[in-house]
């Protein structure tokens, strides 16, 4: 499921108390949230992170966007 194996972060009792993923596989945990809940039931950190998502892809997609007036004029 990932691609970079996760980083696990203990404190000094041997507690888990943290786990880093990389930027790719955070976008994919999120994606799969949003496909799996109902997007009220999302705690709002969550929601934020999945809007900040959501417009980061929309900017990356506005360089090969084409407008709606050339496609139908094809």
């Amino acid at each position: 499921m990932y691609a970079t194996p996760p980083k696990m972060v203990y404190d000094d009792r041997g507690q888990l108390i943290e786990v880093i993923l990389s930027a790719k596989d955070y976008f994919r945990y999120l994606r799969t949230l949003t496909e799996g809940d109902d997007w009220e039931n999302l705690p709002p950190h969550i929601q934020d992170a999945v809007d900040q998502f959501l417009i980061a892809e929309v900017r990356s997609e506005k360089e090969t966007a084409v407008s709606l007036e050339s496609v139908l004029a094809e």
